[in-house]
């Protein structure tokens, strides 16, 4: 696109059970270091509520006292908005009900990162979810001074948990509320393309026909799920960010970009290239061929077919923001395309270096801006360097 470029950061404070380890000195100093180069046009904060409650009245009681970094960011323009998981993460604060495999028994699924994050899923359909998670809003983090809502984990599990991750919700609500098809249409019979792709184009897949209207009810609740969160939120005078999965994954997990796109002020699609950890390309891609058996070499045939159908290639992120935009200026709305690249590091999650940063800033140029994911806790000040020099380099100075 022409013009400047508009950053966004995401800091991670801990999950609802144990804060992170936050280094202000180092946070406010990588902060002033963008402003002094650039306007910072978003700050994600959350979603510890212990320590980033961001309320009016209980800075001086919480263990990370963020009151002079929040004033940082306000002072110089930024919007800072509260990061909340939606569908997972909140079950430790309050009771949700879970998502049901197809026999009708809790869908198990043990994914857990070392800083107490999970990926245990409530039902997103199920409306008493729904008014669960305002309750929960209202009960831990309605003080907030922050001027939106960022929204992460709206949607149903993808294939992390094999391929009964992605049958269900099978619940009562599900089953009376919606057309599901029946799990003996569900059965695989081409173990190499086994949803029966056909095409992906304009965002939008050819399945088998119960695969369609297995993702097409996931999509319909998640949306019906979102608009009456949003409508909450909006009645506070909140702006809304959503977290989404790239496109070319989103389908699976019931985030259909084009009835999305209506809800949000912003959109940040996950272009995590390098992350082996949910979300991330490639260890989405490698869940998808592995979850529907155990022979390796089905499974690379799976993923080669897979990667064959959707274009995956040295210039398929392009492409994938090239369609969110087409969607964007086909419905004329406002919704910003801010892209989500990883800038932190970790060595054996996202193990991402300069030439990494470079490369991506490449890729998603033409997006409206950048979100420097997921942590600007861990990211190295070398990163928010390569940042700068690389946006500049682009966009002029």
């Amino acid at each position: 696109m022409a013009g400047k470029m508009d950053i966004s950061v995401q800091l991670f404070t801990g999950s609802c059970t144990i804060p992170a380890e936050l280094n202000l000195q180092s946070i406010t100093s990588k902060l002033k270091k963008i402003l002094k180069k650039t306007k910072i046009t978003n700050a994600i904060i959350g979603w510890n509520p212990n320590s980033t409650h961001l309320s009016k009245h209980s800075f001086a009681h919480n263990d990370a006292d963020l009151s002079n970094i929040v004033s940082l960011l306000k002072s110089n323009g930024a919007d800072v908005y509260l990061w909340l998981p939606i569908f997972s993460e909140l079950e430790a604060l309050s009771d949700f009900l879970p998502i049901m495999g197809y026999e009708n028994k809790k869908l198990e699924i043990n994914y857990y990162l070392g800083n107490g994050e999970n990926f245990v899923f409530c039902c997103p359909a199920n409306s008493e979810n729904v008014e669960k998670v305002i309750e929960t809003f209202e009960k831990y983090y309605s003080e907030g001074i922050y001027d939106g809502v960022f929204l992460d984990k709206i949607r149903f599990p993808s294939f992390i948990g094999g391929l009964d991750s992605v049958l269900g919700c099978f619940c009562d609500y599900c089953r009376s509320t919606y057309d599901l098809p029946a799990i003996q249409d569900l059965h695989i019979t081409d173990s190499i393309n086994p949803l029966g792709i056909s095409s992906y184009d304009n965002l939008r897949y050819v399945v088998n026909g119960a695969y369609e209207k297995l993702f097409d009810y996931k999509c319909e609740a998640v949306f019906n799920s979102l608009e009456r969160l949003c409508a909450c939120f909006r009645e506070k005078g909140l702006k809304i960010g959503f977290d989404l999965f790239a496109p070319f994954l989103a389908y699976f997990v019931g985030q259909d970009y084009h009835r999305l796109l209506h809800l949000a002020d912003f959109v940040k699609p996950m272009f995590y290239s390098l992350t082996n950890a949910p979300a991330g390309l490639p260890f989405e891609i490698n869940m998808y061929a592995e979850a529907f058996d155990s022979d390796g070499l089905n499974a690379k045939k799976r993923k080669d077919l897979f990667l064959d159908y959707v274009g995956y290639g040295d210039s398929f992120i392009e492409s994938e923001i090239a369609g969110i935009r087409k969607a964007i200026v086909d419905s004329s709305l406002t919704t910003k395309l801010y892209a989500g690249i990883e800038m932190n590091y970790n060595e054996h999650i996202a193990p991402v270096t300069e030439e990494y940063i470079q490369d991506s800033i490449c890729k998603i140029k033409e997006a409206d801006g950048i979100v420097t994911s997921w942590d600007l806790n861990t990211t190295p000040d070398t990163h928010i360097d390569c940042l700068l020099e690389t946006v500049g380099d682009f966009y002029g100075r």
